[in-house]
């Protein structure tokens, strides 16, 4: 019972060192990053004659991504200062010589890392994604930037490759292709069927093509030729969406709407190695305050000179080859050369077991 005592009452006193250096580092980096963003544009919104309190609103907009990224890196510094405190005023000694171990004086971190998990995925799916987009749109309004989805020389397959739409251009705002071809293909990819019009507009269900020829093969294997003032098919309803230009940011979508957007992706026969990295990292990402306080946990009892910087600096470059790891998989995910789930998930594992190795061998 003594025993039990005196773990809890050690662990209370660690997590009251540890908590404010968490809400200090995490002030300090989010100020850091919004600074950054801030002086980044400010001489484009004086150039543009931006009012302040649009200038001000931005950086209110900013603040959520800026916590949101600081909250790793924040709590491998609160961790790492921690046990390097205790460990440079020999109380991590004492600590030990009393019977608590590494791992039970630190439990207390990884409950409140594992919350954070949970908390910041649903914060950053919640919050910080809508209040990111309203900081682009706001930016780019005030830097006068556009952002058309409109779409010149695009091609669509539809219907699992049934259908292929060609259009020399799709206008976004008006809702309608111009300089259109629509080939229609059995189960078997022979064309079955070629509609050529000078335009095509959107009624809210289907396409209606102004301006048409239309050539049909028949059962002998010849073709046939009509032309149309007007003319319309149920069969060819694929949306407006899916003409839009593609250079959509993927970091202002939710991980439902990646999940949309992948299947539409796939649907229309379109390249989604990307996006789907990208909805997969999502999932993965959430457990970055996990590994950082276990790289943190890890090093912070390391070192027997200079304990506060080398264990700072040992934290410090850990994560940062984590997050590089973390860079190179999801660009090789995205271009292709590798699975995207294993571009998403293998740093995670492999950081994740030297963490859990470097954690056992820790003194202790």
């Amino acid at each position: 019972m003594r025993r039990l005592q005196r773990a809890s009452i050690l662990r209370l006193y660690f997590i009251k060192l540890f908590l404010p250096g968490l809400a200090a580092s995490l002030g300090l980096f989010a100020l850091i990053l919004e600074l950054v963003d801030l002086f980044g544009n400010l001489w484009r919104y004086l150039a543009q004659d931006a009012p302040f309190l649009s200038i001000l609103k931005v950086i209110a907009l900013y603040l959520p991504t800026a916590l949101s990224n600081s909250l790793p890196i924040a709590l491998l510094f609160a961790a790492a200062y921690s046990l390097a405190a205790l460990y440079a005023g020999n109380e991590l000694t004492v600590i030990f010589g009393s019977g608590v171990s590494l791992a039970s004086l630190t439990f207390p971190v990884f409950i409140i890392a594992a919350l954070l998990c949970v908390g910041s995925f649903l914060f950053d799916d919640g919050v910080v994604l809508k209040t990111i987009k309203a900081k682009n749109e706001l930016s780019r309004s005030l830097l006068k930037q556009g952002d058309s989805m409109s779409n010149p020389d695009v091609t669509v397959i539809s219907r699992d490759g049934e259908v292929v739409y060609r259009a020399q251009f799709y206008d976004d705002a008006g809702r309608s292709l111009s300089g259109v071809t629509v080939v229609e293909r059995d189960a078997s990819g022979a064309p079955v069927a070629r509609t050529d019009a000078a335009i095509a507009r959107w009624d809210g269900s289907r396409w209606v093509f102004g301006t048409v020829r239309r050539f049909v093969r028949v059962e002998d294997g010849s073709w046939t030729e009509v032309s149309f003032g007007s003319w319309s098919s149920d069969r060819l309803d694929e949306r407006p969406d899916a003409f839009r230009s593609l250079n959509r940011d993927l970091e202002e979508l939710s991980s439902s709407e990646l999940g949309v957007y992948v299947k539409f992706l796939r649907r229309a026969g379109l390249p989604y190695a990307g996006a789907l990295a990208e909805r997969h990292k999502r999932f993965s990402f959430a457990f970055t305050p996990l590994i950082v306080v276990l790289l943190a946990g890890s090093s912070g009892c390391r070192f027997r000179k200079n304990v506060l910087l080398a264990s700072l600096l040992t934290s410090l470059v850990a994560a940062t080859m984590y997050y590089v790891a973390q860079m190179v998989s999801m660009l090789l995910a995205k271009t292709g050369a590798i699975d995207p789930i294993v571009g998403a998930w293998t740093p995670l594992i492999v950081f994740s077991a030297a963490g859990i190795l470097l954690f056992r061998t820790a003194r202790t």
